[in-house]
């Protein structure tokens, strides 16, 4: 279980990182930080710099060093996070206030993160033997790195893909105003609208039983023991009455994108499949957690998950438009992962959604993104796709969840980091109630 790092570990014991071996040295002044030149390929592989940064912009950054003696604190608990701390030489025990305790090698993946990234240190770092850490400033977090880009505007994109043949085409394809972009369900356009318009309930539900299927859902919805109807709900009618005009527009507008495209190609049909699959696991786990945290209403969460990646659709949908074999798997995975946040923007903001939604795609791409202090709407979606991720066949390698900013504003909260996953496993029955709304 993953959240057995907050039980105690045994390090193991080497003259290097045996804690017995050392005394804590608690000092009031921290060493001098020096400043100095680290190697841009060396930059470019830490985390969140490689996605916020170009490399010109990696050259400008101020960065400093610090060294630590065995025993020495390298931060405490508590006290504010005013710089990206990551360890480059050495290793790091991370002691909570509980005495509950993990440890960090320079030599693994784990040190390419952060060592923390919110408001407060959340952790108390201790050198477990002679250890370097480098600051790299914390502004490059600023809510400003997240920005919708127009398509009138050039996207920002790394040198990673300068030599990707499938991104140059697709980017010439952006550039020249041909972006292919789903067009918003019709059904969800007349909800829209007619809400808007502050028309009446039976007028809503003409609209909705124009699809079957949707009002169908509907109706299944609301007897579902998410919503725990007191008596059996049998017509659109009283759905709407009994979910409120909020809920039905999110839960209509979440049914009707399924199917949003349609592939000719059987290796691109099955990317679709994928990424709608994630989408509603996410959008699924985001509904859970929004309810445990009461911080963000789970219908919006819901629909929230299901929109963090819809920018990978155009692109699928460009791949799909060539022929078969004009491109490599490998660069369209690349592409997906470098582009989807800032396509999936310009659909959202091109389908008029609220700021706080269409931002998701954009914010929810990166594990450090922290744009308020309270726990919002992207930070539900960010712990739904870490648990996701965490829990996936192949998962890629993560950062401590400890370090993200989202993680820390559960602080005082029902999900708290002394809970285990137990949470998310008693809500199992829930999350695949939520699941099956989604399908055929």
């Amino acid at each position: 279980m993953f959240w057995n790092i907050f039980k105690k570990r045994a390090p193991k014991k080497t003259p290097s990182n045996n804690k017995s071996n050392f005394s804590l040295i608690r000092s009031k002044t921290p060493p001098p930080a020096k400043n100095i030149s680290i190697p841009v390929s060396f930059l470019q592989r830490l985390m969140p710099v490689s996605q916020l940064l170009s490399e010109k912009e990696i050259l400008k950054l101020q960065i400093t060093a610090a060294n630590f003696a065995p025993g020495a604190i390298v931060f405490n608990r508590g006290t504010e996070v005013d710089s990206l701390i990551y360890l480059i030489k050495g290793n790091i025990f991370m002691e909570a206030d509980n005495g509950s305790e993990l440890e960090i090698n320079a030599q693994t993946f784990k040190s390419l993160y952060p060592l923390s990234a919110g408001k407060l240190h959340y952790f108390t770092a201790i050198a477990g033997s002679d250890v370097t850490v480098i600051h790299i400033p914390k502004t490059i977090l600023q809510p400003g790195q997240h920005t919708i880009a127009p398509l009138n505007k050039a996207l920002k994109f790394s040198e990673r893909l300068n030599d990707n043949p499938f991104f140059k085409h697709f980017y010439q394809h952006v550039t020249q105003g041909e972006l292919s972009t789903p067009n918003f369900p019709d059904i969800a356009i007349k909800l829209r609208e007619a809400i808007h318009q502050d028309r009446n309930t039976a007028d809503i539900v003409k609209i909705i039983n124009m699809d079957p299927v949707i009002s169908a859902k509907l109706i299944q919805v609301v007897n579902s023991p998410v919503y725990r109807a007191a008596n059996p709900i049998s017509n659109c009618f009283d759905a709407i009455n009994r979910l409120g005009l909020t809920t039905t527009r999110n839960l209509v507008t979440a049914f009707s994108m399924n199917n949003l495209i349609k592939s000719q190609h059987p290796s691109i049909k099955k990317l679709v499949q994928t990424t709608w699959l994630r989408s509603i696991k996410i959008s699924s786990i985001s509904y859970t957690l929004a309810q445990l945290t009461q911080k963000v209403d789970p219908d919006e969460a819901l629909l929230a998950g299901l929109l963090h990646n819809i920018g990978v659709l155009p692109i699928l949908t460009f791949a799909d438009s060539l022929p078969e074999g004009a491109y490599q798997s490998t660069d369209v995975d690349l592409c997906i992962n470098e582009m989807h946040g800032q396509i999936g923007a310009i659909i959202l903001e091109k389908w008029e959604f609220p700021e706080n939604l269409r931002q998701i795609p954009l914010q929810s791409s990166d594990w450090f993104t922290s744009t308020t202090e309270d726990l919002n709407l992207n930070d539900i979606v960010l712990l739904a796709k870490y648990h996701y991720t965490l829990h996936s066949p192949g998962k890629a390698e993560l950062p401590l969840i400890i370090t993200l900013p989202a993680f820390q504003k559960l602080e005082n909260q029902p999900l708290t980091p002394e809970m285990s996953l137990q949470v998310l496993h008693d809500a199992k029955q829930q999350i695949e109630q939520t699941m099956s709304f989604f399908s055929h």
